[in-house]
């Protein structure tokens, strides 16, 4: 399998999850902000991973890592839904082989983590956080991983969601942010 179609889909399906279950108002309580906490920290590691450049063992051993976290949390096992084939495979058997796009997107990948680690500061701040905020950057986030995404590939979810180009990826984002957020992330939209 190729590596950013593999990582690519995860970041999708994880971002389509949490706009999905965010709310703007009303009360957080400490469980979602606990579970959304490990998730983005689990999607930050996926995206620090698509930045480097294709190691088999290192980006599969990541893969398995994400797919056991994955499976052991109660809420995300039933986000994810693999169709591959991992418990079976050892340290000789590798589903990532290749990397066709090497960092094509590095910028996207950038900017993901920037506002993914933009969402954990938010989120840490407590009760003065700022839902509006977060659930803004979730959803200016949840396109971008598209740039991956392609129907030829085949991949452990098979969601079969047709990738968009990087212009579109960008001008999706900048639509569900506000005029404060787009001063701010400026450089990524330049």
């Amino acid at each position: 399998m190729e590596k950013n179609a593999v990582f690519g889909e995860l970041l999708y399906i994880g971002l389509v999850f949490e706009k999905g279950r965010c709310k703007r108002s009303g009360i957080w309580n400490s469980s979602y902000i606990k579970s959304l906490k490990i998730h983005i920290g689990l999607l930050i590691e996926i995206a620090k991973c698509m930045q480097k450049e294709l190691s088999i063992e290192k980006d599969n051993y990541l893969l398995k890592t994400i797919y056991y976290e994955i499976k052991s949390d109660s809420i995300l096992k039933n986000t994810y839904h693999f169709y591959g084939v991992i418990d079976g495979l050892d340290e000789t058997n590798y589903l990532i082989t290749v990397c066709k796009s090497k960092n094509e997107y590095k910028k996207i990948a950038e900017f993901i983590i920037r506002l993914l680690g933009d969402i954990l500061s938010e989120l840490d701040k407590g009760f003065r956080r700022d839902k509006e905020k977060i659930c803004k950057l979730i959803f200016a986030l949840h396109n971008l991983p598209r740039v991956y995404l392609s129907m030829e590939e085949p991949t452990l979810c098979l969601i079969g969601q047709r990738g968009i180009n990087l212009d579109d990826a960008l001008n999706y984002s900048k639509m569900s942010m506000d005029d404060e957020m787009i001063v701010c992330y400026k450089n990524y939209f330049a």
